[in-house]
């Protein structure tokens, strides 16, 4: 049994002193462009393929670059390392490899594909010329006469991106079958650049199921950066979990990595929520953590459609002319806005959250109805948790980032708005249906909205009554739905409550660090 169990990486590129461990036998590594996810990979290959060390590889060409893998081999660690050093234009690199590195070495292939699915020029050291030489290791008998060959893949140069994507699926595939019936002493490692290039979603979760039935069938590990959703999020217990992923961004000019511990499971319930929804927070730099679609889908509605000269006065004196212009656009500054489910969720997301992107990047909004006290003291616990402080007041919630609206999101819909709103889709559906407009009946729903909405001013529970109330006029809304239409209406319209937006242009402020630095 072979496996990486951690890399250790100086002067390389853009990464200056950075140690990488790896749990199980896939890791992944992401978040947004420029954070030099592909420079790990490339040292890993380096270090293991025993590539040619070379002047744009040093970070600083004053200092030593240095990678060093741990290796487990035979029950015991082996350390395969490289120093190399830039003296006069001359790079001289030192390998410590003893015999039992060497025979390691001997074991292990390294199938690494780029993001541009080049073809290496002298063809030597390609990963699809080495998958090919595997598959024909393996069956040879059964593959010789297959169409397949090195001389075919070298005319692979000429071929589109597109064209060499959609091979490597073929030959994962053909791999897949050449390793079914036998036990191998090698060793495959996969380091695939951004598996999702040039394919469409199935495809990319084709080459995601294909490398994961590889590891479970033979001594592989796998290393992929990724952009896509899908790939980071595709969980599996005890296989591949949230503490399998490495973040990496970018830092005063250098690659920093991160892993968030999942030790005992803590937060297996936010990897289940991240399988079906919400993982482009992997892909973010803030995070505005809500209890339910409503607030999900209205958000970036109330950011993108509302005047918001009208509210607040933007601090321009730092900003370019595009940060001004994308103040209060939520793409632009890569904030995600996700949605728990549930209140107590809050508690375990505000967690997580503020270990991915720190305390001062995270926003949690809760609703304040009547079971606040329960709530409150969720809030002081995840305060506690990430902030180490222990005497916590409610009116200092707000300086640790918990928003408290001062009553449910629904109340800020203005009773006369909502009015209003369900009147113009009555009277539009009145003029499509003309023919069969009954009078009678439209000034009996009039009269039934205005009860139903008289009634809201003594409702416990707002969200169930607006719910309750859309049902009545539109058969089946869902809420989804009802947050959607009404919000960008209610944006377009001006008529959400001033207190609102003005807690909204406040969450803005505290991500703007330029002018918080001031």
């Amino acid at each position: 049994m072979i496996q990486i169990k951690s890399v250790h990486i100086v002067n390389f590129r853009s990464i200056e002193n950075e140690t990488i461990s790896f749990w199980k036998n896939k890791t992944v590594f992401v978040w947004k462009n420029s954070s030099w996810k592909t420079v790990i990979l490339k040292a890993i290959e380096k270090l293991i393929n025993s590539k040619k060390i070379k002047e744009k590889d040093f970070k600083n060409t004053k200092k030593t670059l240095s990678l060093e893998a741990i290796i487990s081999y035979e029950w015991k660690d082996i350390s395969i390392k490289l120093e190399s050093i830039f003296d006069w234009k001359e790079i001289i690199t030192n390998r410590f490899d003893d015999d039992k590195t060497k025979e390691l070495l001997e074991k292990m292939n390294v199938i690494y594909i780029p993001s541009d699915r080049k073809i290496n020029k002298d063809n030597k050291e390609d990963g699809y010329l080495k998958l090919i030489d595997l598959i024909l290791k393996n069956k040879e008998k059964k593959l010789k006469e297959e169409r397949y060959s090195k001389d075919k893949l070298k005319e692979l140069n000429d071929k589109s991106w597109e064209k060499k994507t959609t091979l490597l699926i073929s030959l994962l595939k053909l791999y897949l079958y050449s390793i079914s019936d036998r036990k191998n002493d090698d060793f495959t490692v996969f380091i695939i650049d951004q598996p999702e290039n040039f394919l469409h979603p199935h495809a990319t979760k084709m080459i995601d199921s294909l490398l994961q039935e590889i590891w479970e069938s033979e001594n592989s590990q796998i290393f992929y950066s990724t952009h896509s959703t899908d790939l980071v999020s595709n969980f599996r217990k005890n296989k591949y979990e949230i503490s399998d992923i490495v973040f990496v961004r970018m830092e005063n000019g250098s690659t920093k990595t991160k892993k968030i511990d999942n030790s005992g499971w803590r937060f297996n319930k936010i990897m289940i929520n991240l399988i079906f929804k919400n993982a482009s927070i992997f892909f973010s730099d803030y995070v505005i953590l809500v209890e339910w679609e409503t607030e999900k889908i209205s958000i970036p509605n109330i950011y993108e459609n509302t005047p918001w000269e009208k509210y607040v006065k933007i601090n321009k004196e730092n900003l370019s002319k595009e940060e001004e212009e994308n103040y209060f656009n939520l793409n632009y500054k890569n904030i995600s806005v996700i949605d728990v489910w549930w209140k107590w969720a809050l508690y375990e997301w505000y967690i997580f959250a503020s270990e991915l992107f720190g305390k001062e990047n995270v926003i949690a909004l809760i609703d304040k109805d009547e079971n606040f006290y329960v709530d409150h003291d969720m809030i002081i616990k995840a305060i506690r948790k990430v902030h180490k402080v222990w005497h916590i007041y409610e009116n200092e919630f707000k300086k640790y980032n918990w928003i408290v609206l001062e009553w449910e999101f629904e109340n800020y819909y203005k009773i006369d708005s909502i009015k209003q709103y369900i009147k113009d889709e009555i009277d539009n559906r009145a003029e499509e249906f003309w023919e069969d407009f009954d009078p009678e009946k439209y000034q009996l729903s009039l009269k039934k909205l205005e009860s139903r909405l008289e009634n809201l001013k003594y409702a416990k529970k707002i969200s169930t009554a607006y719910e309750s109330i859309f049902n009545a006029f539109f058969r089946k809304y869902s809420k989804p739905t009802i947050a959607f239409n009404l919000s960008t209406w209610l944006t377009q319209t001006d008529w959400y409550d001033e207190k609102l937006l003005r807690i909204f242009a406040e969450i803005i402020s505290k991500f703007d660090k330029k002018n918080n630095s001031k």
